[in-house]
């Protein structure tokens, strides 16, 4: 499958998108994330779409439709979600839907994991997961531009 779902640092999630996937692939990525947000549990993702291609229409609409229907889990449990994008277009799109469509948790939207990292453990100390931010600090290094 194009996606990866790593949650052996939970309560951070690292999810990586790898080229372009069949409508029911998309399918199956939703169903997935959402079973991490019923956990109802604090979370912090990482979402990798770096290595990814863009999602067609359809999925583009699932994913305000799912973003619809999982929006009081985020909110109530999300704690930070780090994006990283290198697509110009992808950053610019993103950027819009996130202004007339704000996600449910704080973000931010960066090029490379390392700055991802960062913004993660910063939000993890902040929000008082400093065991759980000296764990991943530990498994990945202070200074490590790449985590997995």
């Amino acid at each position: 499958m194009p996606v990866t779902f790593d949650d052996s640092l939970w309560p951070l999630l690292t999810i990586r998108y790898v080229g372009t996937m069949s409508d029911m692939e998309y399918e199956e990525s939703l169903s997935r994330l959402s079973s991490f947000l019923h956990r109802r549990e604090p979370f912090f993702f990482i979402i990798d779409t770096s290595r990814s291609g863009t999602p067609n229409n359809s999925q583009r609409q699932r994913q305000v439709e799912w973003s619809r229907a999982h929006e009081g889990l985020e909110r109530t449990w999300g704690r930070g979600t780090a994006f990283i994008v290198t697509s110009p277009f992808v950053r610019a799109a993103m950027s819009l839907f996130f202004h007339v469509r704000p996600p449910g948790t704080p973000y931010v939207i960066t090029s490379d994991m390392g700055s991802a990292l960062a913004w993660i453990l910063a939000r993890m100390e902040a929000t008082g997961f400093t065991e759980e931010a000296a764990r991943v600090r530990h498994q990945f290094g202070s200074h490590s531009q790449h985590i997995g």
